[in-house]
């Protein structure tokens, strides 16, 4: 069945996925930092995206060029959440999936774009044998699928844990060759642990956990009937996606099937799916990810104890909850404006922020909700002590960081790097001279208008000068190295800045800052960057549609599961790296083209650093099933059996 309604998607491979069969790269780019010189040799590594978000004009669906669709291994956490899913905490607990690799700051585009390690079939395969111990050590959570296991189980249960788990971790039926396969390895298990059922129960669980079938995600779709080379999501293809995002693990078996039978081919019904997900306990959590890695606040740098006798790493833990209680408020409690984010009145603070912020504690240490002291000027997230001190040094502020943050991630504006000459050094203050950090920057930054720093820091340090009067942990201060602080500055775009309260506001109220918004959820949740030439009426509409909404992100991650963007036609020629898993000594980059019949068809083969192919292909084509030019369903990768 197919989903109907507007979730089309670019089948890239157009075939079934084979472990290993790892997404092209881009010669191991992770996403380098567009970093900045503002004279501190600690440069961060914040893997930013690089790329303004103009939308060009949208002038209607002449210019259409959606992005392909394709496949992408699960995310760490989302690999976690299924098997706790399928096989209770216990299983969980003992799950070790690859680490993720972030590609302009999001671990999704890296599962889509960058090959994992070497050793990543290891680790897929050791978490497979823990899960499996852990499952049949408390089968309570697996019994609720697959009834069988329990009593005294015989051979025809290896059947129905084929059929059910293997369906709801493949989420789609398994053909009867692919239960045959399954059950044949459960059976060879069991004899070979001399009749112990269980034995045959592990190796079965295993052989459907290490399929790429359950660790990568498929977009593959079906033909559009009307628009040749294009493919809408089916149904277990959308609920899947819808599952990923919102609740950070697949869709039940439930879910499953009623895709399966049409249900979701409905817009109405996607559309209650998705709001129902999102009452989910689960989705705070997962959404959870994505503000942690959109604000990235798990970076904050360590600070001098002899500059700033209040700094702890108990401290960090509790800036960092500060935010996520302001989050929790916005988002989940009252479902209200994001925009809030920026320019709330109103904290949350415990003994430890009390005491930088300058106002009485809550008893008995818990966390209470504060008005910010009116005299410092204070509002929302930018003076909140997670965003100053992740964006200062260790012994103090960082106009270059504080702007640098801004711009790229409320403004999806980067500014570009240094040139390669420049030395990323703070000149030493001449003796007997005192200098704020404002008039150092301005006279190493911005004196010179037709100098190499200027036309980069005049929107790096400039816009953070209004909040000069929070120090590298957040607390307020009125001095900077004995002299009076300056927070007045006129910042183009926003005009005249009194202070850091007249600063959040004019974020806040910017209309880049929503879009950049929309266009961060975008890049977590569909693992690939925002594509404003191919896709402008569409991005222009979840623009609007987000402002419609009253910018609550609820309904922007609905509007998202309903959108249209984020499908392409298939005729690119298509790469893939290969992993051998038939004791081939190396990994080779393999070609795909997509054919005028629609089949894929194999065009050549190089190693991977391009240097042809020092084995004999058949032996490469017969491992993959490829002798004739197609593509076989799954490989045999099993080194126990």
């Amino acid at each position: 069945m197919t989903a109907s309604f507007g979730q089309k998607s670019a089948s890239v491979f157009g075939f079934a996925l084979v472990l290993g069969l790892m997404p092209a790269c881009k010669d191991g780019e992770e996403g380098g930092d567009d970093e900045v010189g503002d004279g501190d040799s600690d440069a961060e590594e914040e893997g930013e995206d690089g790329s303004d978000s103009d939308t060009g004009d949208g002038d209607g669906d002449d210019g259409y060029q959606p992005v392909p669709g394709g496949m992408r291994r699960m995310l760490d956490y989302q690999f976690t959440n299924s098997i706790e899913m399928m096989f209770g905490p216990e299983a969980a607990a003992v799950a070790n999936p690859p680490s993720d690799v972030p590609l302009h700051g999001y671990k999704s585009i890296g599962a889509a774009e960058v090959a994992p390690g070497l050793d990543s079939v290891e680790l897929y395969e050791g978490s497979a044998l823990a899960i499996a111990d852990a499952a049949i050590a408390n089968p309570t959570t697996l019994a609720g699928i697959v009834p069988c296991i329990q009593g005294s189980p015989d051979d025809a249960c290896y059947t129905e844990v084929a059929q059910k788990l293997g369906h709801l971790a493949w989420r789609r039926p398994l053909t009867d060759a692919e239960v045959a396969s399954v059950v044949d390895i459960a059976q060879q298990a069991k004899a070979w642990g001399e009749g112990d059922f269980y034995a045959g129960l592990k190796y079965e669980l295993v052989r459907l956990l290490v399929s790429p079938h359950f660790i990568y995600v498929s977009e593959l779709g079906t033909p559009d009937p009307v628009e040749p080379g294009e493919f809408w999501l089916t149904g277990p293809e959308l609920v899947t996606r819808m599952s990923l995002l919102l609740n950070g693990r697949i869709p039940n078996l439930q879910v499953l099937e009623q895709a399966e039978s049409g249900m979701y081919d409905d817009e109405a019904a996607v559309e209650q799916l998705a709001r129902a997900m999102l009452q989910s306990p689960e989705a705070e959590t997962a959404i959870g990810e994505f503000f942690g890695e959109y604000l990235t606040l798990g970076a904050i740098p360590g600070k001098s104890s002899e500059v700033f006798p209040l700094y702890s790493e108990a401290l960090v833990a509790s800036m960092q909850q500060e935010t996520q209680l302001l989050l929790d408020n916005i988002v989940w409690e009252t479902n209200g404006d994001f925009r809030l984010f920026l320019d709330a009145d109103f904290t949350y603070v415990d003994a430890n922020l009390a005491a930088v912020y300058g106002v009485t504690p809550p008893e008995g240490g818990d966390w209470t909700q504060v008005q910010l002291p009116a005299e410092q000027n204070r509002a929302g997230f930018l003076t909140h002590a997670s965003f100053l001190a992740r964006n200062s040094h260790v012994d103090g502020n960082s106009t270059t960081r504080r702007g640098q943050y801004i711009q790229q991630r409320f403004m999806c504006f980067s500014v570009p790097p240094p040139p390669v000459d420049v030395v990323p050094e703070i000149p030493e203050i001449p003796e007997g001279q005192q200098m704020t950090l404002r008039q150092v920057m301005e006279q190493l930054h911005l004196s010179d208008p037709e100098g190499n720093c200027y036309s980069c820091h005049v929107d790096l340090d400039m816009p953070a000068f209004p909040l000069e009067h929070f120090d590298a942990i957040g607390a307020y201060r009125t001095l900077d190295n004995g002299l009076p602080v300056d927070p007045v500055v006129e910042y183009g775009p926003w005009g005249l800045l009194e202070n850091a309260s007249d600063l959040a506001a004019s974020v806040a109220m910017d209309p880049r800052l929503t879009d950049c918004v929309v266009n961060n959820v975008i890049r977590f949740g569909r693992g690939r960057l925002e594509d404003p030439q191919g896709e402008p009426t569409e991005l222009l509409a979840l623009y609007d549609q987000f402002e419609t909404s009253g910018y609550r992100v609820q309904e922007l991650l609905v509007q998202l599961v309903l959108e249209t963007a984020g499908n392409a036609p298939l005729h690119e020629l298509v790469r893939a790296y290969i992993l051998q898993p038939l004791g081939l000594n190396h990994t080779y980059t393999q070609a795909f083209e997509r054919a005028p019949d629609d089949s894929m068809l194999v065009t050549g083969y190089s190693d991977i650093d391009g240097n042809g192919l020092p084995e004999d292909v058949s032996a490469i084509n017969d491992g993959f099933g490829l002798g004739d030019g197609s593509l076989n369903m799954e490989t045999n990768y099993h080194r126990i059996w």
